[in-house]
């Protein structure tokens, strides 16, 4: 019976966001005739995959219940590392290693909080401090390097007018949904953000799982670095206000998740859900950017959507 009601809570949450999502866009195409065209709607897209990618890899470590601040900075060096591994015209094998160095800082991470049980928050901030150190020392802060022509025609290439890169976001949601829904796997990773003490007193190997969704994370932030680069061409990491490079991007994939229903509590909430998330903030974002607003209102948007979002949920909890 209790299973049934989360059942139906979870689906009203659901139609919940689409009915939220569809009236934005009824306000936004009021605001901006043409808003709603097949091309400005795949264009929206496009420009928020790489942020989409991002977000399914917060999903990820948010639903195990931890938290991951270095996605924005993985994506950064990925982006940067490939940009410079690439000039001789080298394709694969550049973005091979860029996903294996993602990867690598991942299974770094997810290894420090499982096995030598330093907190995530902790574990994650100082590698975003780390690596933003790293591409400072080592670039300036500045850009070096080219994507490759194979690269760019990728990321910027259209089958029937849709974006290539947006279907890979739209197909890995995809898969990540079914392996959450249906494999075992999946079902431990919200076990474990369900409850740790349980989930480890039930057999599940707690530190494998925690170190392989961190190893994923990392892997989808590095590829979203890669699109990056391709869609980009050359890449401008910023450094906005000491905070750490990424930081930005970071705040965004936390406040799709977040929007979307999947808590800090972990355990509950799904990549479906930060889907949506991610297309009411990418329409909110460019109505923000239609009224001539810049980027500082989008990061304040962020944070008062996170805020409000986690108030909510918190209220409606001990009720």
């Amino acid at each position: 019976m209790i299973s049934k009601l989360r059942l139906q809570s979870s689906y009203a949450e659901v139609v919940i966001l689409i009915l939220a999502l569809v009236l934005i866009m009824a306000v936004a195409s009021i605001a901006t005739p043409g808003f709603l065209t097949y091309k400005h709607i795949t264009m929206v897209l496009y420009v928020n995959t790489m942020f989409g990618i991002l977000s399914l890899a917060q999903t990820l470590v948010i639903l195990s219940g931890g938290l991951d601040l270095s996605v924005g900075s993985i994506y950064w060096i990925s982006t940067m590392v490939g940009a410079l591994l690439m000039v001789k015209g080298n394709t694969l094998v550049p973005a091979l290693a860029c996903l294996l160095m993602g990867a690598v800082i991942g299974i770094i991470n997810g290894a420090a909080i499982a096995k030598l049980k330093v907190p995530h928050v902790v574990m994650t901030l100082a590698m975003m401090i780390i690596l933003t150190g790293v591409l400072y020392v080592t670039t300036g802060g500045g850009g070096h390097g080219r994507a490759t022509e194979l690269l760019i025609s990728f990321s910027t290439g259209r089958i029937f007018e849709f974006p290539i890169i947006s279907l890979v976001w739209i197909l890995l949601s995809v898969l990540f949904y079914f392996i959450l829904k249906i494999t075992p796997f999946g079902w431990r990773i919200r076990a474990l953000g369900s409850n740790p003490v349980a989930s480890r007193c039930s057999g599940i190997q707690v530190q494998r799982i925690q170190i392989t969704v961190y190893m994923l994370s990392g892997l989808l932030a590095a590829l979203a670095g890669l699109l990056y680069l391709g869609w980009a061409r050359t890449p401008y990491p910023t450094f906005q206000s000491g905070a750490g490079i990424g930081a930005d991007l970071t705040l965004k994939s936390i406040a799709a998740v977040v929007i979307g229903g999947t808590l800090f509590s972990g355990g509950r909430g799904g990549v479906e859900r930060t889907f949506l998330g991610v297309l009411i903030l990418s329409i909110l974002y460019s109505i923000l950017i239609m009224a001539g607003l810049g980027v500082e209102w989008q990061i304040m948007l962020n944070g008062i959507i996170i805020i409000s979002v986690v108030g909510v949920y918190s209220q409606a909890k001990t009720r």
